[in-house]
């Protein structure tokens, strides 16, 4: 993937604005918040701003295991996210959803938004209010989108469905022929 020359330019020099962003999807709305201190319309949606939020892309794991990672959002009135609308989210649709965590890059001259690169992918698994010092936060737990290694879809190995992936590959060309023929081995 080839980056805009201007963000290559200001890497090079050290000179990069970065913000996180963190898309969720509530019920059938898709709702933003990010980092930065303004509301950021990106891919048609409005990114509010909430500088404490925070959230790790989870630890590289070996093999097809899907992996948990946190998000963590506190109370604060000063960004627009008090405890009762915390509690509002009780009343989303929230479990399975999609959930991404992005990192974009801005120009510091122009702030011009010059790219957005994926971080991690997920699905909501539930939302814990957790009470620490008298502040409340909400902790979303995401597992990665791993787990789609585990679910049965619509695809499979079989000559038919490579064929709408890639129109003359004959690698699967025997699969359902190989899978129910019985072999005679002799020893």
């Amino acid at each position: 993937m080839a980056f805009p020359t201007r963000l290559e330019q200001l890497l090079d020099e050290g000179r990069i604005g970065i913000r996180g962003l963190i898309l969720f999807q509530f019920g059938n709305e898709w709702m933003g918040v990010w980092t930065g201190n303004y509301e950021l319309v990106y891919e048609g949606v409005t990114y509010v701003p909430n500088q404490l939020i925070s959230a790790e892309p989870p630890d590289g794991a070996m093999g097809m295991e899907a992996t948990e990672f946190v998000i963590s959002m506190p109370a604060r009135s000063d960004f627009g996210i008090t405890p009762d609308r915390l509690a509002q989210i009780e009343e989303q649709d929230y479990k399975g959803r999609p959930c991404k965590l992005r990192e974009a890059y801005f120009d510091p001259d122009t702030r011009e938004l010059l790219h957005v690169e994926e971080l991690a992918f997920g699905y909501v698994d539930y939302i814990k209010h957790v009470t620490e010092g008298g502040e409340l936060r909400l902790e979303g737990h995401v597992i990665s989108g791993a787990l789609d290694n585990h679910r049965d879809g619509y695809r499979s190995a079989s000559h038919e469905d490579q064929q709408l992936i890639s129109p003359g590959d004959r690698g699967f060309e025997f699969a359902s022929v190989i899978k129910t023929e019985k072999f005679d081995i002799e020893l």
